[in-house]
């Protein structure tokens, strides 16, 4: 009998141990080799949002100012000289505040993604 205790305590102690990993250790080791994440960097600084809305009115404003010179020119019979070189000016400021907006958008759009 006894020698078939030491027998048996022999056999258990040489098994070996055979555990199931637990779900919180699954994800510890999946954890372990992923890349690092990031916080993802915001869309646009305060500035450059408020440069944004601000090239924004301004693209609006000119439309409106240009409008409004082409709607007189055409009461009037045609554009005057002022009212040409006007519409020239605000097409200019206007172009390089659209350039603003698509700029500012493309970074926004690019940060998002």
């Amino acid at each position: 009998m006894k020698l078939a205790l030491i027998a048996a305590v022999a056999l258990v102690t040489a098994m070996p141990v055979v555990s199931v990993p637990s779900v919180s250790d699954a994800q510890v080791l999946t954890g372990r080799r992923s890349a690092p994440s990031r916080a993802p960097r915001p869309a646009l600084s305060p500035a450059e949002e408020d440069r944004l809305y601000a090239a924004q009115d301004l693209v609006l404003e000119l439309d409106a100012q240009i409008e409004n010179i082409q709607a007189a020119g055409e009461a009037a019979g045609g554009l005057t000289a002022e009212q040409t070189a006007q519409i020239q000016a605000h097409t200019a400021r206007r172009a390089e505040a659209q350039q603003t907006v698509e700029r500012l958008e493309a970074k926004r759009d690019r940060r998002r993604s």
